[in-house]
This record gives C-alpha cells, structure tokens and sequence, in this order.
C-alpha cells in the first residue's frame, strides 16, 4: 500500500508541475472585454513572426458567423484588419470548416468573432406568408483592408479556454472555434 500511496503522489505531483508549464506557455490571451467581464478579442501573448501558420477551426457556426484576425505593434493600440475568415461550414450538410492563414507580416495578431447582420433576402413565395430566404456568399471573402460591417460588434463567448497554443471557445452553446498556432516553437 505504501509504495501506490508514493506513486500517486508523485503522479499528482507531476501532473499539477506539467499544467503550471501549460498555463506559462499560453500563445493566447483575452486583450479586450466587455462590461460584463465577458473576453470580446484575443491577442498573442508574444510578438509573432511572418510566416507563422495561425489554424481556425469552427463546428456548427451559424450564418454568418467570421473571425477578424488583425495585426498590430508592440503597443496593439491601432490594430488593422489583415484578414477575414468565414466560420460557417461552405457545403449544405457539413457542420464544419477548418482553415490556415499564414500571417504577412511580424507583430502582435489580434482577433475575435462576429456575427453578420443585415443580408440580403427576398420572400420565398408571395402567397407562403412571412417566410424569406437570406442570401449567402458561401466564400464569403471580404476585402483583407478593413472590417466588412462596422455596426457588427465581436460576440462573447459562452465559455472558452486557454491551454498552451490553443484558444477554445464556445458560442450560442453548440458553435465551437478553435484557433491555434501550427508551430510556435522558437
């Protein structure tokens, strides 16, 4: 008995030293909130390289939901919108989208998620009643220069997590986003 009770120490010892390390070594952290406390951006806790491979990953997004990444200095009081990514999966029955971006420049990458408002529709049938259907550009590519709605606000999310060169976040309670770094090793 007395040599499992010195293992499971050591064990629980060893795991509590190996997730102080994890949270240490964190690539990712909240930059902007809301008035609630609720995290609204992200930053990189580190100046990144060009070059650099920053991975997204979204499950069940609903239209339109994109992810704004920006860059900025040292001091990220100005950050500039350098790309737009959709979140929402492209083909009709695919829950999922994954993508890389590779960053154009070195400097501090910001981002956060929005949600798209004011789409085009039309009425699906006059005699159907009050029932339309909302265009959507399944690329939704938008122009790398600035946001593609200023009026849109970036979302909270219901829950996330920090963990090494990950960021996990969860919206509307079944949406989840990925983003991390391909290779952040120095």
């Amino acid at each position: 008995m007395p040599t499992s009770r010195l293992f499971a120490s050591a064990l629980l010892g060893l795991s509590f030293i190996t997730g102080a390390r994890a949270t240490d070594n964190t690539a990712f952290t909240v930059a902007q909130q809301n008035d609630s406390g609720q995290p609204l951006v992200f930053q990189s806790t580190a100046a990144l390289r060009k070059g650099d491979v920053i991975k997204v990953y979204a499950s069940n997004a609903q239209p339109v939901l994109i992810l704004q990444v920006a860059m900025c200095d040292e001091s990220c009081l100005h950050p500039r919108v350098v790309k737009t990514l959709p979140l929402t999966a492209y083909y009709a029955g695919q829950s999922s989208s994954s993508q890389q971006f590779v960053l154009p420049e070195d400097g501090q990458v910001s981002f956060w998620v929005q949600r798209l408002g004011d789409l085009p529709s039309a009425p699906l049938n006059a005699h159907s009643g009050p029932w339309s259907v909302q265009f959507v550009d399944p690329f939704l590519r938008f122009a790398s220069q600035s946001p593609p709605s200023t009026s849109a606000q970036p979302m909270a999310p219901s829950a996330f997590s920090l963990n090494d060169n990950t960021l996990r976040a969860r919206f509307f309670h079944r949406t989840f986003v990925t983003v991390s770094l391909a290779d952040a090793s120095p």
